[in-house]
């Protein structure tokens, strides 16, 4: 029987929620994959983003979907297809119409970044905790570079510097958990963000970055690890 997973995660600015994230994840346990998805809102962008994940038994793509709508009106919607050694993309856009990519890569792409939390928290398991302290490179794919990813919205090369910086407990309105902390550094003219996950599938508890004055926090979860 699969185990199913729910959650929800509040986007807070001074104290104020701003926007909001809701979660499923479904493992199966015939072969160790799962199917992850998100729905999120950002009120200040007008922005909501609708995502779903198949990943294999550690935790890397096989598929995902992703449509993105601003002030009520579609701005991207993409499929991505991991190959051994890249990914495709079939998009339609509201700016670039009509896209059909192939994104060559060494290999499979180890992490897709679609932008909700529950995508970030994904570096985390690819990055262990080897080294402490230390920022190691996580490659990937992105469909975005800009804080909000609204922008793009197609398959571009990205590679996060995580580090581990070791276990924490950490209480949260959804109850305390022991998480692992990681700083995700995305660019380095940009603040690093500090990101809390817990369990074997790194479900998402706490993220802060300074870059946008923002605070994430898991607010609801059932079905946990």
């Amino acid at each position: 029987m699969a185990n199913h997973v729910r959650g929800h995660i509040s986007y807070l600015r001074e104290g104020v929620e701003t926007g909001r994230e809701w979660f499923e994840r479904i493992d199966h346990p015939q072969s160790g994959a799962s199917t992850l998805r998100a729905f999120c809102e950002m009120d200040d962008a007008a922005l909501t983003r609708d995502v779903t994940y198949f990943l294999d038994s550690t935790s890397r793509p096989v598929d995902a979907f992703c449509r993105v709508t601003v002030g009520g009106a579609v701005k991207g919607t993409a499929l991505f297809l991991a190959e051994d050694e890249g990914i495709r993309c079939e998009a339609r856009m509201q700016e670039l119409g009509r896209i059909s990519q192939h994104l060559p890569l060494e290999g499979p792409a180890a992490y897709l970044g679609l932008h909700p939390l529950v995508g970030d928290a994904l570096v985390a398991p690819l990055r262990g905790t080897a080294r402490p302290g230390e920022f190691l490179p996580v490659h990937g794919v992105t469909n975005s570079i800009s804080p909000n990813g609204d922008q793009g919205l197609y398959a571009i090369p990205v590679t996060i510097d995580a580090a581990w910086l070791g276990r924490e407990q950490v209480t949260v309105p959804a109850g305390t958990f022991d998480a692992d902390r990681y700083a995700l550094r995305w660019h380095m003219d940009w603040p690093v963000a500090d990101l809390w996950v817990y369990g074997p599938r790194a479900t998402f508890v706490q993220m802060t970055w300074d870059m946008v004055g923002a605070r994430y926090e898991l607010t609801e979860i059932s079905g946990a690890d």
